[in-house]
Order: structure tokens, then sequence, then C-alpha cells
């Protein structure tokens, strides 16, 4: 069991199975970090092939996207339970081994996804809750993971924005800690350093795509190698291990919606 008390956890997790989560794979490789990928199985973007997911899958964690990389919140729920049924069963036919953990195409669901996740077998979902240092917590027996800082140059208002729609204190007040930072890596080393102080999860989180579009790999590399000095203080976890500490008997909160 995971024993999470005061110390610094950290994990990563990459979207959209785009051929570039490759190139994520490197960087983490390198700085000897964890990462949680999770992979539709098709996509209006490029997909990794059945033989990359593999490959990956000797690395790195491979989580459920959806078999078609839709939202949730847009599907009937008929249609909504066989994206999350099938999306662990197609996964698990390509790794020969266990898919537990899920996320949420765009951060949007409802309480009724939480338990088609429950009787497809995942364990956890990850949600795109930013500025967050908590662990997951329980809704319907599912670990639901917030996230840190996402690999994008958000601006201010939008996460402010984030945080409001989930009605998060928390978020508002890591933001105003590292107010004095310029850009995504510099938030990212403020929360950083805040979770080792005060103890909690640390995580990060992106698209290789975007990463690519916005010509963030210089940033993304310098800010992996930033997280990498703090490796042997922490416990590194994929996204299925931070949710082996949850409790299962949490009350229900009603989930925000996110578009």
């Amino acid at each position: 069991m995971v024993n999470f008390g005061k110390g610094l956890t950290i994990t990563t997790s990459w979207d959209d199975g785009h051929p570039m989560d490759l190139r994520v794979a490197e960087l983490l490789t390198r700085y000897g970090l964890p990462g949680t990928f999770y992979v539709p199985l098709s996509n209006s973007r490029p997909t990794l092939s059945t033989a990359e997911i593999r490959g990956l899958s000797q690395e790195f964690e491979i989580g459920a996207h959806t078999v078609n990389h839709v939202r949730l919140t847009a599907l009937a729920d008929s249609e909504a339970q066989e994206q999350v049924t099938d999306s662990k069963k197609q996964l698990e036919d390509i790794l020969g081994k266990p898919c537990s953990i899920f996320c949420f195409p765009g951060g949007s669901y409802s309480k009724i996804h939480f338990r088609m996740l429950r009787e497809a077998g995942f364990v956890g979902a990850r949600t795109v809750k930013l500025l967050s240092l908590e662990r997951p917590c329980a809704i319907d027996e599912i670990a639901v993971i917030p996230t840190t800082i996402q690999a994008y140059p958000h601006t201010a208002v939008s996460y402010l924005r984030n945080a409001a729609k989930r009605f998060s204190v928390g978020a508002v007040w890591n933001l105003l800690q590292g107010g004095s930072t310029t850009g995504w890596s510099a938030l990212a080393g403020e929360l950083l350093e805040r979770a080792a102080y005060i103890g909690g999860v640390f995580h990060l989180w992106g698209h290789s795509w975007e990463i690519e579009e916005n010509g963030q790999w210089r940033v993304l590399d310098e800010t992996l190698a930033a997280i990498s000095k703090y490796s042997k203080c922490a416990s590194l976890l994929t996204n299925t291990e931070l949710c082996s500490d949850v409790g299962k008997t949490a009350n229900n909160p009603k989930p925000a919606l996110v578009s």
C-alpha cells in the first residue's frame, strides 16, 4: 500500500495516444520519471499503432481514453457504456494484461459515468482539474484523480476558470502562491516545491501533439529535468498506483462538469 503521509508523490500522464507520445516517453526514460499514457483506439488525429502501444507498455502504463476519443457527456448512456467497456477490452486484447485506469476525453463526465467505470472494472479515472496537490478521492468506488499542471501555456484567467468550475479554493490558493511566475514551467516549479514542502501529489499532464504545435519540447525537457531532481525524496507512481491507497467508503460528492 502506498504511504502518502506528508511526503512528495510525483506522477505524469499524457492523453490522446498521438505518435509524438513516443518522444515524451523518451524524455521520461531519460529522467527516470513515471508516465501513464491514455490511448483511444481511434481519433481525428493520428494515433499510435498496435505495435507502438505494445512497445510503450513495456516501460509505461497504458490507460483507456474511450474507443473513439469522444466526450461521454455527448453520448446516450448506452453509447457511453460501450465506449467505456470496449476501450478497456480492446486495450487489454492489445496489451495482454489488465487496463485499470481511465481518462475522460475533454475532462467531461457526470455521476453515472462512475458507475459505468466501476462495472467495467476500472479502479480510477483522471480528470483535468488543475492546480491540485491533492491525492485522489473516491466517487462510487472509483478513485478520481486531479492534476497539478498541464504542459500548455495557459493564461491566469484560464486557470481561474478551471478552478471556478470545480469550486476549488485550493486551486486558487496554489495559483496565488505561484503568482510571481511566468509560464507553465515556472508555475510547475513553484507547485512542485510547495508539494515537497507541505506534502502532496505533483501531477504533470499534457498532449504530445499540443507540445509539438506550441513549440514546447525544450520547455518540457527542462521541466522534466527539474522534476527529476526530486526523485530521491519522492514516491514515483503511475496513475493506477496513485489510486491504490484511496478509501472506497468516501462520500460521493457531485462531480463538476467540464466543457
